[in-house]
């Protein structure tokens, strides 16, 4: 289900997300599972509360049916996502760092870090995930090995990173 898309990265970002294969399974996993499982545990949920009493009284049935409603933002919300997204290979790329690569930078006072370039819905905080939207990612994105970007920082300043190694995600960089 890996494909590339033809269109520029810019385009991407504003009709939708990027994805890798692996991100785009896991949203249709949380569809199918919010689709079936969750909603069916709701249905009961309802007849149960239905039964002890009536819908306008019941606490239960009031939280059952606001439980109804998140569902189908969620599921909505989901449905959205895979329809705009664009897939995009982890393969190892000439074009240097993109979604999904592991990138070995070092900065100027000689500290290194590896980063894992991500999409930003994929970036959570973990250590070493940077989405492709802050501002290490966009001067990562297209690095080679070599390079040295500068890293625009949101207090106006900037840092060089030289890039030491670029790999794909599934492999991993050597310490």
């Amino acid at each position: 289900m890996t494909q590339q898309s033809p269109r520029p990265a810019a385009e991407e970002a504003a009709t939708g997300v990027i994805l890798t294969a692996a991100g785009y399974d896991e949203l249709a996993r949380e569809l199918e599972q919010v689709r079936s499982t969750h909603r069916t545990e709701l249905a009961q949920r309802l007849r149960d509360a239905r039964t002890f009493g009536s819908p306008g009284d019941d606490d239960e049935w009031l939280a059952a049916l606001e439980d109804t409603a998140v569902d189908r933002v969620r599921i909505a919300q989901l449905e959205r996502l895979l329809a705009t997204a664009t897939v995009v290979d982890e393969s190892p790329s000439s074009d240097g760092a993109a979604l999904g690569s592991l990138v070995w930078v070092q900065d100027d006072a000689g500290r290194a870090a590896q980063y894992q370039l991500v999409g930003r819905r994929a970036a959570e905080g973990n250590g070493g995930q940077v989405s492709l939207a802050s501002p290490v990612g966009k001067a990562l994105r297209g690095a080679r090995a070599g390079d040295v970007v500068q890293v625009e920082l949101p207090n106006g300043r900037t840092r060089s990173l030289t890039v030491l190694d670029v790999r794909s995600g599934s492999q991993e960089l050597a310490a």
